[in-house]
């Protein structure tokens, strides 16, 4: 517990620490600290996991919520979950390159 105090004190004395708070997402700067303050990265994340877990879960349900209408309600939405939940950008110009024009009878 003393090491986990040490480390909290000596984290607040250091004002670079700020603004990287300011200029980075939590995860990212707690992450960033993993080594010179482990104790407190631990506690850290342990608190920060479940609120992302609750987010994850929300926006999935709300991603299903929207795809499974009355018009369009299809037993297995795990493809079309899958492609409206990812960060992924489709690069269509690269897909389109790959395909032949169809000729014209």
């Amino acid at each position: 517990m003393n090491l986990a105090k040490d480390e909290l004190i000596d984290l607040k004395t250091k004002s670079l620490l700020k603004m990287d708070f300011d200029s980075k997402t939590l995860g990212e700067f707690w992450s960033s600290l993993r080594e010179a303050y482990p104790l407190l990265v631990k506690r850290a994340m342990a608190a920060i996991i479940p609120f992302a877990i609750v987010d994850l879960c929300e926006a999935g349900f709300s991603t299903l919520v929207t795809i499974k209408t009355k018009h369009r309600n299809r037993l297995n939405v795990e493809h079309d979950m899958r492609v409206a939940l990812s960060k992924t950008i489709p690069q269509f110009h690269l897909l389109i390159k790959g395909k032949q024009q169809q000729p014209s009878h």
